[in-house]
């Protein structure tokens, strides 16, 4: 049996080897596509930057992506401030149901919200009826256009639109836990101090400090995410490019020599820069989620039992309003999916027949029970990878911390953030180049589509398991390996056994994000046999709508995706506590 010295170092030894193997399993993919992609071009990285900014149509593509993620990081900020703040000042009956639905729009896979902001700005939805027409541009939003030069303005306020539902449950996941645990007795006594006289001394002294780095760090993580936004801006902006469409557009052809060399260069230089900006991002959201997590931890420790006021008219409006928002684009979602057009008439009739061909795959390559089987199947694989493989890193974040070694820690938490730096679809081209070229018969491996899955989703567990590591009390694991017990059996209650929570959260996420990965897919299965339901989606939305058929069609299979993943989403909430945190 080893003691507890030497289970220290085998526990030491595997983590360092899950980092490096994480590490390679990210890097090298995407070394060998800039390795080959320079070999192609026969540009350096550094060339490859000064050329970004000679070719106009990169330019246009970086400050278009500059723009939309600002604008959507600001306005998600402005809607989700309230919320949140509603939210956790009052008194709600069904607070863990209004949670949930405020969180659901996280989880919801990209396409499936794409697909409801299209049947939001249709000619014949919503908006158009209340005269606002964004899709086609007519009326006031071309007004707007012709009076201001404004190019498909209508586009750009969907965009922005879906964003701030998308992103909006970062900013109550990371605020509301807060002042939902505020010892209420810091706001009475800072009242008598002369640093809490009047609204804007109490906002500079107790709210800001406590709430900024909340607030800040859901800032970072709705910028990055609207920055490496895909089925989005592909669905909602066709007219526009950022960073992530243009790669995916000149990624079919790049990397092969003496054949359309520009669009080996566009990808190359798109891909550096898209990686140093982001790797900013994301060094600066670690360091104020750190932050974040050290202020959270003092506000729930130092708590007493809450007692809220019923909310006012104006919190109920606003969180009504939102949990209104959050379910609209399912809900036309789910209609759209059995909305028909008569072709003859015109008119709309409502049935189950798309559903029925949809299942069949009459029309598409693909039917939904393999889409089904084949998303469910990297899923599966992803879980069996990433949850281990998450919760390894974090252990070893978690341990470097504790023995006072907070740059080596900084340096592992940045290796397991990476993949959020590259994109899915940056992922994507470098496992499609690199696999191209080492070994092509992988493509004929039912697994590969699931290898991205696993790099994407690894982050998240560990940004989930980090926290709840952090606070454990090594003691217990401690004093279990020296009551005599295995060090599994050591390990599974001194550590596990209290991770109960975040082992199935990590888990129930892993799985709903790997299920509705949208960018990677799309560039490895997108012409293959193993589609998954968010390809599945994106083709038939892509067909000519000739026949009436295929737009609810497209809805049944994102109906489904949505399902599945809401299904799984539930089950974390089931198992997240009340006073967690977002775990994102």
């Amino acid at each position: 049996m080893l003691n507890l010295s030497q289970h220290r170092n085998l526990t030491i030894v595997t983590q360092w080897a899950v980092i490096i193997g994480f590490c390679a399993l990210t890097i090298l993919p995407l070394s060998y596509a800039i390795f080959r992609l320079t070999s192609v071009t026969g540009m350096s990285t550094f060339s490859a930057l000064s050329e970004f900014f000679s070719d106009d149509d990169t330019v246009r593509a970086l400050e278009f992506t500059i723009l939309e993620a600002t604008i959507s990081t600001l306005f998600t900020l402005v809607i989700g401030l309230p919320v949140a703040w509603y939210l956790g000042r009052y008194k709600w009956r069904n607070i863990r149901f209004f949670r949930a639905i405020l969180s659901v729009p996280f989880v919801t896979p990209s396409i499936v919200v794409a697909m409801g902001f299209l049947m939001l700005i249709d000619p014949d939805g919503l908006l158009d009826s209340m005269g606002v027409d964004l899709r086609l541009e007519t009326g006031i939003i071309g007004d707007i256009a012709n009076v201001t030069g404004w190019s498909n303005p209508g586009h750009f306020i969907a965009l922005i639109a879906a964003h701030v539902w998308f992103n909006l449950s970062l900013v109550m996941r990371f605020i509301e836990p807060t002042l939902a645990t505020l010892d209420r007795t810091w706001e009475e006594q800072i009242r008598f101090l002369p640093a809490g006289k009047g609204p804007i001394r109490r906002f500079r002294n107790l709210w800001f400090p406590l709430l900024a780095p909340a607030a800040l760090c859901a800032a970072c993580l709705c910028f990055i995410f609207s920055f490496s936004s895909f089925a989005l801006v592909k669905w909602l902006t066709p007219n526009q490019d950022n960073l992530e469409t243009l790669m995916a557009k000149s990624g079919g052809s790049a990397g092969i020599y003496n054949y359309r060399i520009d669009t080996s260069e566009i990808v190359l230089s798109t891909s550096v820069v898209q990686l140093l900006i982001l790797s900013v991002a994301i060094i600066l959201t670690a360091r104020i989620q750190k932050k974040h997590s050290t202020i959270h931890s003092i506000v729930t420790e130092n708590s007493h039992k809450v007692t809220n006021r019923a909310p006012t008219k104006l919190a109920q409006f606003t969180i009504y309003s939102a949990i209104s928002y959050a379910i609209l684009p399912l809900i036309l979602v789910l209609i759209s999916s059995v909305r028909i057009r008569d072709s003859r008439s015109n008119e709309h009739y409502y049935s189950a027949k798309a559903w029925i061909e949809a299942w069949n795959g009459n029309y598409s390559a693909t039917a939904i029970p393999e889409a089904v089987y084949n998303s469910l199947t990297y899923c599966l694989i992803t879980l069996v990878i990433a949850l281990p493989t998450g919760y390894v890193i974090a252990s070893a974040i978690a341990r470097l911390e504790a023995e006072k070694k907070p740059n080596t820690a900084r340096v592992v938490e940045f290796i397991s953030m990476i993949p959020l730096a590259l994109s899915a679809v940056m992922i994507g081209l470098g496992i499609l180049i690199g696999v191209l070229k080492w070994a092509p018969d992988l493509f004929s491996w039912a697994v590969l589509p699931a290898v991205p899955h696993i790099i994407i989703t690894t982050p998240f567990v560990v940004r989930i398991m980090l926290p709840a590591i952090r606070s454990q009390e090594p003691e217990y694991h401690e004093q279990a390996l020296l009551l005599g017990l295995s060090p599994i059996s050591a390990w599974w209650h001194g550590r596990v056994a209290l991770l109960r929570a975040p082992i199935v959260v990590s888990a129930a996420l892993t799985m709903a994000f790997s299920l509705g990965e949208f960018g990677a897919s799309w560039i490895l299965i997108r012409s293959g046999s193993w589609n998954s339901l968010s390809v599945l989606v994106d083709q038939l939305m892509g067909r000519p709508k000739f026949d009436p058929l295929i737009q609810p069609m497209a809805m049944a299979a994102a109906a489904t995706l949505m399902i599945l993943t809401f299904i799984l989403f539930m089950i974390a909430e089931r198992f997240r506590h009340n006073q967690e945190g977002s775990g994102f």
